[in-house]
């Protein structure tokens, strides 16, 4: 067992030089097979259709940065369902359309060279709200150099509105399909996640199979939650409130190996096909009007095998029909969590974010990296300066990882990429074949983008080298000036982290981990806020920024085993308090395991918060284990329900 006192004790430790090598290795090794999906064709059209046809009508340069502004779009081609991608593909471009004008505008003035430092502050609070949040400061930035580097003659307008052309080009082809598709991509996710329940109510559900599985269907829940939030699906506001009740369920019945009727999970997997198939709003029409009072429905459903099975086909009909059978009672306010993106709530979530200062933190941060890579390229004198600042803008980004792995890959992939271009500038073929060569890199941007970071940059340098090239600026003299500008960012980039980022991740998830166990306390009263339904969301954020943690570098790592063993812990706590039980909870038993959860979200909360040495003795306490909270769980485990 791993006590928390252990933890903050041992969060320190020495670095160890032969964990260095197995950290590079981890960190440069490809993580999946390249996937060709329709973004890599979208980017591949997009970004070198108008070069072509700015090399057809002699002018090169309004074609690369049309293709540019492309590029841009194509690095924010993340999301699946339509809804959701033109959120994330239309407000980033808004954004960089902005920066470009602000940059141009402030040209020549004495507040110029402040002006990008400025927004990179701005670009780094904005990237704490969500991973949309973080996409538009990426191209914010981005937008913002690429129009400064690259002039055009004209009027001011001018290359902003080349980089929206360029954007809007990418966005009209991701949103092509979806008067054909509408619904595909929120029903797949519905039917994932369905599938899921009936895989963690399997009888091997306790072991660590089991564990895998409610594991997977946590995250699969919060990309359906998340993309619903975001997007605004209606089909998915429908039914996730009854998918957040039945996986809250099945996975605590899971983790407590409580039988259930194998019937129910035949039905679950059935229903998930159906819904994938796209059958689900015909089959709810005829339920109701077969049934006015839903009579026919609740026998169609196996559930008189017990309460447990009772408990699950009530969730399991609310999930599919949407909603039905889920009553709604007065909810109190809870935590606003980053990335909520609900009506009301967008406010809620902007105040939480500037009132917190790791998101000025995190804004200072990207504003010093800006500010020392300009200044650092500007002291040697390198062409093209903006390369240096266009890379802390990619390395700079909290919701991808740590900043000294990604500079890593950025500064090796940048190498690989500068490689084989400047293997394909020597042999200086048409222009056709080095339009042909930034086709063929265009369409890896996507591509890899599940590979690894380090083979993306080294597409990303490619068609950076193509786009100079057919500019008319030759590219063999600018590679070892690339290389440098590329060296010049990620150095400080992983500078400004150190210098302003003295926490850990861990501190995250620590904060994540005290909020599950709160919302489970909540969860735990004897008449239930409806809006509490997202422990097991929590215990998910949770576990995505413990593997992120993973990844920084030894020198920054702490007590990784300790942190494991303490999320499985407080994970198996949260599945013992929440799991249900035949008989029917009593107060006493609520209050004596809410006592309990309370005492451990007090202790994770002050892990997130670092002390002085001379306060750390008092600010441990006595021992409270996840083992110790579970001990307290299971005063009331036969009555929790």
């Amino acid at each position: 067992m791993c006590g928390m006192s252990t933890l903050r004790h041992g969060r320190h430790h020495a670095f160890r030089s032969d964990s260095l090598l197995p950290w590079v290795r981890q960190t440069c090794a490809p993580r999946r097979r390249p996937a060709v999906s329709s973004a890599a064709w979208r980017s591949l059209c997009a970004v070198s259709a108008p070069v072509g046809l700015g090399l057809l009508a002699g002018r090169p340069a309004e074609g690369v940065m049309v293709a540019l502004g492309a590029l841009s779009a194509v690095l924010t081609d993340v999301a699946a369902a339509y809804r959701h991608r033109a959120i994330t593909m239309l407000l980033p471009q808004l954004l960089g359309v902005a920066g470009a004008f602000a940059t141009l505008s402030a040209e020549g003035t004495a507040f110029a060279p402040y002006l990008l430092p400025a927004l990179g502050v701005l670009a780094g609070t904005l990237a704490c709200l969500s991973l949309e949040g973080s996409l538009g400061a990426m191209i914010l930035l981005m937008d913002a150099q690429v129009a400064l580097d690259l002039p055009l003659p004209g009027p001011l307008w001018r290359p902003p509105a080349l980089l929206l052309l360029g954007g809007l080009s990418v966005v009209a082809l991701a949103l092509a399909g979806r008067p054909f598709f509408r619904g595909r991509a929120e029903r797949a996710l519905l039917a994932h996640c369905l599938a899921g329940c009936a895989a963690v109510l399997e009888p091997d559900a306790a072991g660590t199979a089991g564990t895998a599985r409610r594991r997977e269907l946590h995250d699969a829940v919060e990309r359906a939650r998340h993309t619903g939030a975001v997007g605004g699906s209606p089909l998915l506001a429908r039914h996730l409130p009854g998918l957040l009740a039945l996986a809250e369920t099945a996975s605590s019945a899971g983790a407590r190996a409580l039988a259930s009727d194998p019937a129910l999970r035949e039905r679950l997997r059935a229903e998930a096909g159906r819904i994938a198939a796209g059958r689900h709003a015909a089959g709810r029409r005829a339920s109701n009007a077969a049934t006015a009072d839903g009579a026919t429905a609740d026998a169609a459903w196996p559930g008189a095998g017990g309460p447990l099975d009772e408990r699950l086909a009530r969730a399991a009909r609310a999930a599919v029909r949407g909603g039905d059978g889920l009553t709604a009672s007065p909810a109190p306010a809870v935590p606003v969590a980053p990335g909520d993106w609900r009506d009301g709530r967008r406010r809620a979530v902007a105040r939480a974010v500037l009132a917190d200062p790791r998101s000025w933190l995190c804004g200072l941060r990207v504003g010093l990296a800006l500010l020392l890579a300009g200044a650092a390229a500007a002291y040697f004198d390198l062409p093209h300066p903006y390369w240096a600042v266009l890379n802390v803008t990619f390395v700079c980004r909290p919701d991808i990882g740590p900043v000294a792995g990604r500079a890593l890959e950025r500064f090796c992939g940048t190498a690989l990429g500068l490689l084989g271009s400047g293997l394909v500038l020597t042999l200086a073929g048409p222009d056709s074949a080095l339009l042909a060569v930034l086709a063929l890199a265009a369409g890896l941007v996507p591509a890899l983008s599940g590979t690894g970071y380090l083979y993306q940059a080294a597409a990303l340098a490619t068609v950076v080298m193509m786009a100079t090239q057919l500019a008319g600026d030759p590219g063999l003299p600018l590679l070892l000036p690339n290389l440098a500008c590329c060296a010049i960012g990620c150095l400080a980039s992983v500078l400004a982290c150190e210098l302003l980022n003295p926490g850990q991740r861990q501190h995250a998830v620590a904060r994540r981990l005290a909020v599950a166990v709160e919302q489970t306390t909540l969860a735990l009263t004897p008449h239930r806020p409806r809006t509490v339904l997202a422990p097991h969301l929590q215990l998910a954020k949770a576990r995505a920024e413990f593997e992120r943690a993973r990844r920084e570098p030894p020198w920054r790592q702490g007590s990784t085993a300790r942190w494991a063993a303490l999320i499985d812990e407080v994970e198996r706590t949260v599945e013992a308090a929440l799991a249900p039980a035949p008989d029917p909870a009593e107060h006493q038993h609520f209050d004596t395991t809410r006592h309990h959860l309370h005492r451990l979200a007090d202790r994770l909360h002050r892990l997130d918060r670092p002390h002085p040495p001379a306060d750390r003795a008092r600010a441990s306490g006595p021992r409270l284990t996840g083992a110790g909270a579970k001990a307290g769980v299971r005063a009331g485990a036969g009555t929790v329900g």
